[in-house]
Parts: C-alpha cells; sequence; structure tokens
C-alpha cells in the first residue's frame, strides 16, 4: 500500500513538471509570435497581428475536437502510453516550428500541435484514476497550478530567450526541454493495470451523461470564459483608468499578471478544500463569489482598484477548475469511460478559451467594455446556479 501511495505522488509531481514544461513550450512563442511570422515573409504590420491570431488560436480548435479521442484511447491502451505520444508529438511539432519557412507552416504545424498535443489533458485523466479518492482535489489543484505556472513563465522565458538568444533558438530550446519531458515520463511514470471489465470495450456500453456531467462540462467552458473574456480588450480598459506611474501596456500586464497569480495561489487550496467539502459545493462558492467580484470591475476609475479586484477573482475562480474535474470523477461511475469524459472536459475547456475572448471583443465593440464586465459576471453566476440546482437535483451526496 505504501509503494502504490509513493507512486502516484511521483506521477503527480513527474506530470505536474510534464504540463509545465509543455504549457511553457505552447506559449514561449507569445512575445515575439508577430515578429517571427514577419520575417518568414512580407508581411504588412496588420497582416502579421492577423497570422498571430490565426496561429495561435488553431492550436485550441484542433485540441478542442481531438481531445475526446485521445481520452477514450486512454480507456483502452492506458494513460501512459498516451502521454509518451503527446510528448513525442509536441517534440516534433516544436522542432519544426523553428524550421520554418512561411506562415502557412506555423498555422498547419500550430494544428498539428493541436492534434498530436494532449500532455496535460492526459495527466488530467491518469490522476483521476490514480490518486486516492481523498486526495482527488487535491491532485487536480497542483497539476493546474502547475499549468498556469508555465503559463506565467512562457511568455517571460520567450521573451527573455528571443532577446539574447534567437526566435528560431526558442523553439529548439522548449524542443529540448519537451525530450527531458519524454524522458522522465517513459522511466517514471508508472500505472497500475486497470482491471479486464474496467477497459470499456465498447463505448457503446459506456453510462449516458446525465445532468450534473453536462452541468460540469457546460461549467468548465463558463470558467473558461469568465477568466479570459476581459483580455483582449484589457488595454482599453486599463487606458481609459487612472495607472499613474505606469504606463499603460505596463499596467494592463501586471492586471493580467496578479489574476494569474491570485489563480495560482487557489488552485493549490480549493483542492483540498474541495477534499473536505465536496467539489461542487466549493465549485458553486467559487463561481458566485467571483461573480460578485467581476460585476464591480465595471465602475472602477483607477488600476489599482482594478487590480485588487482581479487579484481576488483569481482567488475565487482560480481553484474552480480543480473542483470540476475532481467532481467529474466522482459523478461518473463508469471508470472504464472515465478518459472519454475527462477529453470531452478538456474541449470545452478549449472552446472556452476561444469563445472567451471572442465574446469580450464582441460585447466591449458592441456596446462598450463595462458591458464586458456585466455579462462575465452574469455567465460565473449562471455557472453557479447551474451546479446549485444540479446538487440538489442529484441523490448523491453533496460533497461528491
Amino acid at each position: 500500500m505504501s509503494g502504490q501511495a509513493a507512486a502516484w505522488k511521483v506521477n503527480l509531481w513527474v506530470m505536474g513538471s510534464g504540463s509545465f514544461i509543455n504549457i511553457i513550450a505552447m506559449t514561449i512563442m507569445l512575445p515575439f509570435l508577430p515578429h517571427y511570422l514577419g520575417s518568414l515573409g512580407d508581411y504588412s504590420e496588420g497582416e502579421a497581428w492577423l497570422w498571430s491570431s490565426l496561429v495561435y488560436a488553431s492550436t485550441f480548435i484542433t485540441a478542442a475536437l481531438f481531445a475526446p479521442l485521445w481520452g477514450r484511447l486512454s480507456d483502452h491502451y492506458g494513460c501512459k502510453v498516451n502521454l509518451i505520444r503527446a510528448s513525442v508529438g509536441m517534440l516534433i511539432c516544436m522542432t519544426l516550428m523553428g524550421l520554418a519557412t512561411s506562415a502557412w507552416q506555423m498555422v498547419i504545424l500550430r494544428m498539428l500541435a493541436g492534434i498530436a498535443g494532449g500532455y496535460t489533458s492526459g495527466a488530467t485523466i491518469l490522476m483521476a484514476k490514480e490518486a486516492p479518492e481523498s486526495r482527488a482535489g487535491q491532485a487536480q489543484g497542483v497539476l493546474f497550478a502547475c499549468i498556469l505556472g508555465g503559463s506565467l513563465a512562457g511568455p517571460m522565458l520567450g521573451g527573455f530567450i528571443s532577446a539574447h538568444v534567437g526566435m528560431r533558438e526558442a523553439f529548439f530550446i522548449s524542443g529540448g526541454m519537451i525530450f527531458f519531458n519524454v524522458l522522465s515520463t517513459v522511466f517514471l511514470v508508472r500505472e497500475e493495470p486497470a482491471p479486464q471489465g474496467a477497459r470499456g470495450g465498447s463505448t457503446a456500453l459506456a453510462a449516458p451523461f446525465d445532468f450534473r456531467i453536462w452541468t460540469l462540462l457546460v461549467a468548465t467552458m463558463g470558467l473558461l470564459v469568465a477568466n479570459l473574456s476581459i483580455e483582449p480588450i484589457i488595454y482599453s480598459v486599463v487606458g481609459g483608468m487612472y495607472h499613474h506611474p505606469f504606463e499603460t501596456t505596463s499596467a494592463a500586464g501586471i492586471v493580467l499578471s496578479v489574476t494569474a497569480l491570485g489563480s495560482l495561489l487557489s488552485s493549490l487550496m480549493l483542492g483540498s478544500l474541495a477534499d473536505r467539502y465536496g467539489s461542487m459545493r466549493v465549485a458553486a462558492y467559487g463561481f458566485g463569489i467571483g461573480a460578485l467580484l467581476i460585476i464591480p470591475q465595471a465602475f472602477v476609475t483607477d488600476v489599482y482598484t482594478l487590480m485588487l479586484l482581479r487579484f481576488a477573482m483569481g482567488l475565487a475562480l482560480g481553484g474552480v477548475l480543480p473542483c470540476l474535474k475532481s467532481a467529474l470523477k466522482h459523478a461518473y461511475t463508469d471508470t472504464g469511460s472515465l478518459g472519454r469524459v475527462m477529453g470531452l472536459s478538456t474541449s470545452f475547456q478549449y472552446i472556452g478559451q476561444v469563445v472567451g475572448p471572442m465574446m469580450g471583443g464582441v460585447v466591449a465593440a458592441g456596446w462598450g467594455t463595462s458591458y464586458a464586465f456585466h455579462v462575465t459576471g452574469t455567465v460565473a453566476l449562471v455557472c453557479a446556479v447551474l451546479i446549485a440546482i444540479s446538487m440538489r437535483c442529484s441523490s448523491e451526496p453533496a460533497l461528491s
């Protein structure tokens, strides 16, 4: 028993570091992507920005489409094989990006990265299967904290490497980091063989999704919408506020960073609270408090108050995703198809990453930036209400 306890902890730290590396590789290009694309052809500044948006979004679109497939294959063949496949696929794609000669090649390679990737979703599935019931929320919280850490470290590392080493070299360095990821996954990750009856030989026999499953999936998308809807318009929001002595760009960056910092701290704390008080209950409170913190952001007039509210919002919402993942594990009783529902959850997560920024931009363009906060707060509140209704309708204890 002690050996199994040690194994799941080793798995957690290996896959946590692997998720950290994977997200660094996916975000390392953000600071210099328009400039890099400009070096690949005779593009105007506007064309480079358009290509950058297409390159960035293409990964999430293909990843959302293929995540359920990789989850289903994890049910059939095991998660470790899927993790190795994702690492090797990312290694190849990231290395080839450093050799790209046109914007179209970058789009295709980013699409392939979305198809071939899936390390973080595979890690989520394996920890949902391997972590003890009493530590499920904590395990998901640690994984999410590593993912957030990678999203913070990636752009900073990319900016430093591109400035002092080179833009193409940034891709090669990230490829080397992923190669380390491949080795650690191959030699250190251990997966308990699934019972013969649990290997979901026929997906047609998988348990149907009930209202609670769909609530958790929709809430997963809603969470990403609530977190990301303001990012495309943050420069305009901050530009209309008092932000002395910071420049507008610096103030906007700090606002986004403090939100991520709050989310990082929250993901480490709320997972343990979910194990004690119930994942769905903690998620509902997180959404509700988050909504109460989002709406006042429409009325603030100085960036310092906005920073405080965004940090508090990050604390409220940052740990909700691990709670939703943990709740899915408890809610979906067909353990042989757990990868299927976890993969679908990842798809809803990616959809939220696309819908959130688009919604914020469309609402701000049509009605003004203040309405973007109102709509975002409403999304968070609706998610809280849906989860509360699901808990009330469920015949199972709220702690699940």
